[in-house]
């Protein structure tokens, strides 16, 4: 509400010329009604700048009946939009003429509500008419008001007449909005993107081949091109230039020759070019997704990261239009020269290979197979090739440069050097920064990187281009998700090798924290909205169902930031393991999927008193997709879509533990995401992880390998013959060697005597003349595997009667233990083995197939911190649990769980376990799923059984846990599920 200004007037004083007067005021109260009469749609307006309807001032054509003073954002006063039966419309203002090119920005404050209820419009009529409606709200304030905006500008070919803005609710409830402000915030020139036309003039022999090889990609389901593919053309553009060039069929796939437009390879011929490209394509826009791929480019450009030029142009062959292509430069030296570098080659991993097994298959099967392993389509086996090898190999200065390029990359593929001596480190985390920032990965696998050898650094950078192959999944992850850690390293993915070494992690995660904070990102997209909107325009001439919205990537990119700093008090988890002489021994994990530093520790969460001499480095965890697919859709309806195979599970991998000193009073670690300076804290907790390995006795420091012994000695291989052998004392093999044992030998353990080996073990049984590890007099100490570097095998082997190992303070809880060991088990029996755990595997990758474990004392199979699968495999009559999972990611197939003393399989500790196709029988629970952990569950049988399902939690520092059933049988149950507060329990089919 306007105020006076509170100044003293004077009396009020009928000046001579009355009637004139009285007349003005009774033609200013006409035109007023007139303009009262036109209800609640307001008046028009000319100006376009700084219009604010903010219910203070009652503007002439508001209905009264808005205003109100139960709520305001700013003043006293708002306008309410009553409840109502329908649609209930608020005030409007109409705004006429607006002109092509003008850019406007609408907003409205509203108060919040728990409908999300009101919603702000904006509706073009007259010439091209348009509609924009939001209800999402694009900021908020403390005082529960939430701001509303919509940004558009007026088309440049059909531009409106008018505009209408109003706000309007569905009538549930009561609304108020304030603040509607209207403003003209720029104004663009048509001049800056016209529209140009290009031709190409294909002789009628030439076109013929070229549709002979188009029939032939047909037929065979790829393009595989040839040097002999060229054909003469000549190309023509505005300026009314005939250039001769050379074309080709160009794009591996059909897509790019389906339907008439055809996609091709221009070659400019000396001395001409075009745009001052000499080789570029020439493709439909739907094959980069159209317009995403150009936004890609931009970001690229404005980071000094070398890209390939790229825009649109319309087609005409032979005086036919095709519509609108795009066109993209190819890897020449004017890519390099006008990106200010000097030239120096352009390498690419060679595609051949990988297309001829692609080629076979589709020749073969008549399909390609998800996965093939095919070793041509590996990165390792791909060799390195050099653009335009003749005229490098021809320049003496070029070849020296290329043969430098060449040590180099493989210099990195093979790990011989680091990648800061490779890359140009920046630039690379720039390039793949950007790739995260606008959810465009097509263009990074292995056979489409391209690199360019600057001949002045002496590195490698990006040259980045092919984005999108089509229209980009929902993002929910990002590359450097689970840096560091050895699980997340692919072979087949240059971003995967180069996410182990820190100082590129740290490169990376900087990088993309920047380009996607609020400071930048918003920045980038305004600055290429004006050159955005009329390609856009454009494109949708042609596909008017591609609508994308440049807010759109503004929150997919905010989306991509907020992942990147861990959560304090949760991100990383610090287990006090012993505490004596002024010092804690604490295991730390990074939970957050980003590595990070711990950098020192102290008394208060918010003050680190001391720090470490050296940072400790700590991996990013993979990702628990399957779990976070859950978090994101709590009503799940599609059961199919989340059928998780094991190959997407086995892309997930354990917790990774270090452990450090810190002071006696120290209550909170500090650490900080690597790459950024953010210091966060958490807490240390009061209890051990289950013992740890690393600070072993000095048993293997008076490991001596007997010449006597039951087994024989041959260099750095140890070989146990058939026979039987009693052992009465500890035989312990340190690393270095080769352990294998022949079908029929027989360890019998005495005494307490242990077999304990940091090599890996070879034990080749055969079904008739199995090895064997027992103990006749029950003392017998266990077999035990530490830390062994390759992998062991274990194939028709019994362990019988056994305990586990005790020395002094050394205590294991497994009969058979493998430690940071890699196994692969089959056909192994377990029995009557007197220890808490039958078989325990810790911090390692195992396969199991065909196994047997009954009769002991405690669980059939223990693994904490584990990655494997198990198949075909029986767990009957344990004193505990058949299998028992901690920390780990298992698959479990075709098992049986019978008569277990507690549950048949239990999951805990963040695992995430997926059982298909299995049995439970005579077990008090038959699955659990425990502290955050995920289970998920497929055609399963249930009979005797006193609960089916259980999810709880068991130890306070973990949360509640989930568990998925998504198909089941069920017959003498007593109680089918149960799911204390906070942990779920869903079900597909009807219980």
């Amino acid at each position: 509400m306007i105020l006076g200004d509170g100044k003293t007037t004077r009396p009020f004083q009928l000046p001579d010329k009355t009637p004139v007067i009285i007349f003005l005021l009774l033609f200013l109260l006409i035109a007023a009604a007139l303009i009262v009469r036109r209800g609640h749609r307001g008046p028009s307006a000319t100006a376009a700048t700084g219009i604010l309807l903010d219910a203070e001032r009652n503007f002439p054509g508001v209905d009264a009946h808005f205003i109100s003073d139960e709520a305001a954002h700013t003043g006293s006063h708002s306008y309410k939009i009553p409840a109502g039966d329908g649609p209930q419309y608020g005030p409007a203002y109409d705004l006429e003429p607006v002109q092509p090119g003008e850019v406007y920005r609408i907003t409205v404050w509203r108060q919040r509500n728990s409908l999300n209820e009101g919603k702000l419009v904006v509706n073009a009529s007259g010439g091209g008419s348009f509609y924009l409606e939001t209800a999402d709200k694009t900021g908020a304030d403390e005082a529960a008001w939430e701001k509303l905006e919509l940004y558009f500008h007026i088309p440049f070919e059909t531009p409106p007449q008018s505009l209408k803005v109003y706000i309007y609710t569905n009538g549930y409830l009561p609304v108020y909005f304030d603040d509607l402000r209207i403003e003209k915030v720029d104004v663009w020139q048509k001049s800056r993107f016209q529209p140009v036309a290009i031709g190409l003039e294909i002789g009628a022999k030439a076109l013929q081949k070229l549709e002979e090889k188009r029939q032939q990609a047909l037929r065979e389901g790829i393009l595989v091109t040839a040097d002999d593919d060229w054909v003469n053309a000549r190309l023509t553009d505005t300026s009314g230039q005939e250039i001769p060039v050379e074309i080709r069929l160009k794009g591996d796939w059909l897509d790019h020759l389906n339907s008439r437009k055809w996609s091709f390879r221009v070659r400019v011929r000396d001395p001409y070019s075009w745009r001052g490209l000499k080789t570029f394509s020439l493709h439909t826009p739907a094959a980069r997704y159209f317009l995403h791929e150009w936004l890609l480019h931009q970001l690229w450009e404005r980071e000094d990261v070398l890209t390939t030029r790229y825009d649109f142009v319309e087609l005409r062959l032979n005086g036919q239009s095709l519509g609108i292509y795009a066109f993209e430069e190819h890897f020449e030296k004017q890519l390099i020269e006008s990106r200010k570098r000097r030239e120096g080659p352009i390498l690419k991993f060679s595609e051949t290979g990988m297309w001829t097994a692609i080629q076979r298959q589709l020749e073969g099967p008549g399909y390609t197979r998800p996965g093939a392993t095919h070793s041509a389509m590996d990165a390792d086996n791909a060799p390195v090739e050099v653009f335009r090898e003749g005229p490098t190999l021809a320049d003496s200065t070029l070849a020296g440069e290329w043969r430098e390029a060449l040590h180099a990359l493989e210099a990195f593929r093979t790990g011989e050097a680091p990648p800061a001596q490779i890359f140009d480190l920046d630039r690379l985390a720039r390039y793949y920064a950007v790739a995260d920032a606008l959810n465009a990965y097509h263009g990074i696998a292995w056979h489409n990187q391209r690199f360019y050898y600057n001949p002045i650094t002496g590195l490698l950078e990006p040259i980045g281009f092919d984005g999108y192959g089509e229209q980009p999944p929902r993002q929910y992850d990002i590359l450097g998700q689970g840096g560091l850690n050895p699980f997340s390293l692919d072979q087949n993915s240059l971003f995967s090798g180069l996410a182990q070494d820190s100082a590129f992690m740290a490169a990376y995660v900087r990088e993309l924290d920047r380009i996607t904070s609020p400071r930048y990102f918003p920045g980038f997209i305004d600055s290429v909205r004006e050159e955005w909107t009329p390609r856009l325009e454009w494109l949708q001439m042609e596909t008017p169902d591609y609508k994308p919205d440049l807010t759109g990537f503004e929150a997919d990119a905010a989306y991509v930031h907020s992942l990147l700093l861990p959560y304090p008090g949760e991100s990383l988890r610090a287990y006090i393991q012993t505490s004596k002489n002024g010092l804690q021994q604490v295991a730390v994990s990074n939970r957050h999927t980003l590595p990070v530093r711990v950098v020192g520790f102290g008394k208060s969460a918010k003050t680190m008193t001391i720090p470490l001499d050296e940072p400790v480095l700590l991996p990013g965890v993979t990702p628990r997709r399957f779990r976070m697919k859950l978090k994101r859709d709590s009503l799940i309806r599609d059961f199919a879509s989340l059928r998780f195979q094991e190959e997407a599970a086995m892309q997930q991998g354990p917790p990774t533990y270090r452990f450090l000193e810190v002071g006696g009073q120290a209550d909170f670690l500090f650490f900080q995401p690597l790459g950024l300076d953010t210091l966060m804290s958490a807490p240390l907790i009061p209890s051990a992880l289950p013992e740890g390995l690393a600070a072993a006795p000095a048993t293997f420091a008076r490991a001596e390998l007997k010449r006597n012994g039951p087994y024989l000695v041959n260099g750095r291989q140890i070989d146990f013959p058939p026979g039987d052998h009693a052992i009465r004392e500890d035989i312990v093999i340190p690393a270095g060697y080769a352990v294998r044992f022949a079908a029929g030998s027989r360890l019998n353990l005495l005494n307490g005597a242990a077999f304990i080996s940091r090599s890996p073990v070879e034990m080749a049984g055969e079904p008739d003349n199995p090895v064997e590890v027992r103990s006749d007099d029950g003392t017998g100490n266990g077999f035990t595997v530490l830390e062994a570097k390759t992998a062991s095998v274990l194939q028709h082997v019994v362990f019988d009667n056994l305990t586990t190992l005790r020395r002094r303070d050394w205590q294991l809880t497994g009969a058979v233990t493998f430690y940071a060991s890699a196994v692969k088990l089959s056909d192994c029996t377990f029995r009557k083995n007197h220890c808490e755990d039958a078989l325990n595997i810790v911090r390692s990758e195992f396969d199991m197939e065909s196994c047997h474990f009954s009769d002991t004392a405690g669980d059939g199979f223990d693994t904490d911190f584990c990655r494997g699968e198990i198949r075909r495999s029986a767990f009957v009559h344990t004193g505990n649990d058949g299998m028992d999972f901690s920390g780990s990611v298992i698959v479990v197939r075709n098992c049986l769980l019978e008569s277990n003393g507690d549950k048949g399989i239990s999951v805990g500790e963040e695992s995430d376990v997926h059982v298909f196709d299995t049995e439970f029988a005579h077990d008090p629970i038959a699955i659990a799923s425990k502290d955050l952990s995920m289970a998920y569950v497929s055609n399963v049988t249930l009979s005797d059984c006193d609960q089916g399902f259980a999810a709880y939690r068991k130890k306070p520092e973990f949360g509640g846990a989930d568990l998925i059933v998504e198909s089941y049988k069920a017959t003498g149950i007593r109680r089918l599920y149960q799911a204390a507060e906070g942990s779920r329990i869903i079900f597909k089919q009807e219980k």
